[in-house]
């Protein structure tokens, strides 16, 4: 076996223990976000499912122009005075969410204002209106959210943060809901509730900011505003905002447009199960991120090279088995919303989650442009890629719905990456593939094929479509015997092949991190 020199083990050490304090944050709240959305998509119609998510995108470019780059701006002047200058650390914590939350209120009344015009003129729905003008309530507290979540990052610590957006937020969510239903409230209910989770999350954000720095509530400590400074570093950050914005929200605003809110609700639902993909990639890039920007100041680009190459085939090594689950089980899941999701959106999931897959394959590509000062390139990148897929959607959706809406993302991401790749390469003549990725290829490949001979003698989807249940038998089992099968073959390949060196270090240091952030959450 292939020793592993000793900086090259520090770094793989140090890039398993990414799966850390954010990653079990970000999980909790994917899966608690996945559940509201499901609760919302059983007890409603996929037309009310579709107008709740028309409304929540108009809310949620309202609290990207409230923001004002404000969170970024934040999380750095906290950084920087927390120690070294209170006055100024209290003006920022002050001043920050309350420059936020005054935004909101001046966006959100203009939202609520013009609510009639964006639903009737710009959507064509009026039912639509009602919606956003109950979500114009949410903005300040959206905002105001986020600034103080980031605040707490500020002090070294994602702990507070996790905390209130991760798991305060969506938990008061899904019990306001619950409640509201329970109350006999259709969806003018479910914002509201929405509204409230804010509210909550507001509330505990100021508990814990208070709780990281106490002696913000000392009257003889002045606060010192530079407010002038916070608004010229953060507002240049709004661009960046809303490009981020047009490539997670692009399709849902263009077939808000030019279809029913019907399909807007059926693509959001097929749309949210892949996304659980890239979560693997984030945890890995978190900690990728600064490890590559450290090695390329320094001049490292043979570690670079190798620290690339073991992330990219981790990520690829787990998101796989879980892709084809999707791919093959894609009716099973979405039953969990309902049957009137199953028909129009098993293809819409298999596209994404292939999509998905192709973003986490290639790797940490975008942080390897933006960590070694090549953001422009890569701002292009994404420039290019919102470009691409409104083109696609404009042309894809009048004809094939929702189906050519997911078709558009799955060419803008794929293009997107494997243009990155290139330019990584053409650029560092770096890549991350080489033959270790032979067994996760072979076991992707004889999965495939078990699974299509499965689904080809085991019709369910069929059977989902006249039952109207959550789970049943049928469903249950087909869902649990493709798991097996993807578990076992791949498990199975690697007793056969073995673990690299590497592979160990990733796997101690995994185990060893997740165990300790497990205890911190608990005593923490």
């Amino acid at each position: 076996m292939q020793n592993v020199s000793d900086d090259s083990a520090k770094d793989v050490k140090k890039v398993a223990k990414g799966a850390g304090i954010s990653f079990i944050g970000s999980v909790t709240g994917r899966c608690l976000f996945f559940a509201l959305q499901v609760i919302i998509a059983r007890f409603f119609s996929t037309e009310v499912f579709g107008l709740f998510t028309l409304g929540l995108t108009v809310t949620r470019i309202a609290e990207l122009i409230a923001r004002l780059g404000l969170h970024m701006g934040t999380m750095r002047f906290v950084s920087i005075y927390r120690k070294d200058d209170v006055g100024k650390l209290k003006g920022i914590l002050i001043s920050a969410p309350l420059i936020s939350f005054s935004n909101g209120i001046l966006i959100g009344g203009l939202i609520y204002f013009f609510a009639g015009t964006i639903a009737e003129s710009i959507f064509y729905k009026p039912a639509l209106t009602n919606v956003i003008k109950n979500f114009a309530l949410a903005v300040p507290f959206m905002s105001s959210m986020t600034i103080i979540a980031m605040a707490s990052q500020g002090f070294h610590t994602a702990r507070f943060s996790v905390y209130i957006k991760d798991i305060i937020q969506p938990s008061a969510n899904i019990v306001f809901v619950i409640l509201f239903i329970k109350l006999g409230y259709a969806v003018s209910g479910i914002v509201f509730a929405f509204t409230l989770s804010y509210v909550t999350a507001v509330l505990a954000g100021f508990f814990f900011i208070t709780r990281q720095f106490p002696i913000i509530k000392k009257r003889d400590i002045k606060p010192v505003y530079e407010i002038r400074k916070l608004l010229s570093y953060s507002t240049p950050l709004l661009f960046n905002g809303f490009l981020a914005f047009l490539i997670l929200w692009t399709n849902t605003l263009m077939l808000g447009y030019m279809k029913t809110p019907r399909e807007v609700g059926v693509y959001r639902a097929a749309s949210q199960v892949p996304i659980f993909l890239t979560l693997i990639l984030t945890a890995f890039n978190s900690i990728y991120a600064p490890a590559i920007a450290d090695m390329y100041h320094r001049g490292q680009m043979g570690r670079l090279g190798k620290i690339f190459k073991t992330t990219t085939r981790w990520v690829f090594l787990l998101t796989l088995p879980f892709t084809l689950i999707l791919i093959f089980s894609a009716g099973e899941i979405l039953t969990i919303f309902g049957r009137d999701y199953i028909k129009e959106g098993i293809p819409v999931l298999r596209i994404i989650a292939i999509a998905q897959f192709i973003n986490c394959a290639t790797g940490g590509v975008a942080f390897t442009l933006t960590m070694t000062g090549k953001q422009k390139t890569d701002m292009i990148n994404n420039m290019v890629m919102v470009v691409v897929n409104v083109a696609l959607n404009y042309f894809l959706i009048p004809k094939y719905g929702c189906l050519g809406a997911a078709i558009a993302t799955g060419i803008s991401i794929g293009t997107v990456n494997f243009s990155r790749l290139w330019e990584v390469y053409f650029i560092y003549k770096i890549q991350p593939y080489n033959m270790s990725y032979m067994p996760g290829i072979a076991c992707g490949t004889i999965g495939i094929i078990i699974l299509y001979t499965l689904d080809k003698y085991f019709l369910v989807e069929e059977y989902l479509l006249i039952n109207n249940y959550l789970l049943n038998h049928a469903t249950l089992i087909k869902l649990v015997s493709n798991g097996l099968v993807v578990c076992i073959i791949f498990v199975v390949g690697f007793i056969i092949k073995g673990f690299r060196e590497e592979d160990r270090f990733v796997l101690d240091a995994i185990t060893k991190k997740f165990k300790s952030n497990i205890f911190k959450l608990k005593v923490e």
